[in-house]
């Protein structure tokens, strides 16, 4: 599993952009939700941005 990390402010405008509660994108960014729109949180923050990193 893999975590994005992104600059304040940003899980915010991926709230605007999803329509969906900071919770789903805090989950989808950490990695404990696979489902299809967590994959595209996860893309968008990358395309914006975010560094994926490896999780213990």
């Amino acid at each position: 599993m893999s975590k994005i990390l992104v600059m304040h402010g940003e899980k915010k405008e991926l709230m605007k952009i999803f329509k969906v509660s900071h919770v789903t994108v805090r989950e989808s960014l950490n990695g404990r939700s696979t489902t299809q729109l967590a994959l595209r949180i996860k893309k968008a923050a990358v395309e914006r941005g975010g560094v994926e990193i490896e999780k213990n």
